[in-house]
């Protein structure tokens, strides 16, 4: 079989499957704009994060807490360690170890208040997970028509790809270039076919000497308006 043959093959098996990804992507954006499901996801996004705002506090905290310990142990130790013995330096650093302990404890008391928060934040969060879940379900139920379309489409879309993987092992690799190159810039379509003596692609004209140069086995001919690749069978 000629080039122009497989990549005709190709192009019905690529259209195919654009179409069945259009539909599919169709199927979910119907699907996720219910607005029961936006209503809940927004819900639960939010208690997400609000838990995870809650959270990075309280993890702020204990590290401020944890720098004044150090810093605490650190006075008191030089505090009883009998090596300062100017009055007002003891003074200076019974003063600081005062500051830092009443720091700690307000720092403590505030902890313990966003230890709250989380723990009312986990349980709301958890509710509204479980809310989402009951409502993804309600959805699947009430969406369960365009559920089985998208199953079947999918099913077709895997056998379409297995099928195309048939077809690329039959065309070279520059020929393979060219074909995606001009999907690209034809809106997805690369190859035409030859119908009532015209490209069916954009309608143009093709002379018998086109048409017969379009069923040339070993060389490919491209539509001289539109550029794509051309078909006769």
């Amino acid at each position: 079989m000629s080039q122009s043959f497989h990549l005709f093959q190709l192009q019905k098996v690529d259209t195919r499957l654009d179409q069945i990804q259009q539909r599919i992507n169709s199927i979910l954006q119907e699907i996720e704009n219910d607005a029961r499901l936006k209503t809940a996801q927004e819900q639960h996004r939010r208690a997400l994060e609000k838990f995870n705002q809650i959270q990075r506090e309280l993890k702020k905290i204990e590290h401020e807490v944890e720098i004044r310990r150090l810093k605490l142990e650190q006075s008191e130790a030089n505090l009883y360690s009998g090596r300062i013995k100017v009055p007002k330096e003891l003074q200076d650093l019974q003063n600081e170890v005062a500051s830092l302990k009443r720091s700690i404890t307000t720092l403590e008391d505030q902890q313990i208040e966003i230890m709250i928060q989380l723990e009312e934040a986990k349980n709301e969060f958890d509710q509204l997970q479980q809310a989402l879940l009951q409502v993804e379900a309600e959805v699947a139920q009430s969406h369960a028509g365009l559920i089985g379309e998208k199953t079947r489409l999918e099913n077709d879309q895997q056998r379409l790809l297995t099928e195309k993987q048939v077809i690329l092992s039959q065309i070279s690799p520059a020929t393979l270039a060219e074909y995606e190159k001009l999907r690209e810039k034809k809106q997805g379509i690369a190859v035409a076919s030859v119908e009532d003596s015209s490209c069916s692609a954009c309608g143009a004209g093709l002379t018998p000497a086109q048409c017969q140069a379009a069923r040339s086995p070993s060389t490919i001919f491209y539509c001289p308006s539109c550029g794509r690749i051309i078909y006769a069978g």
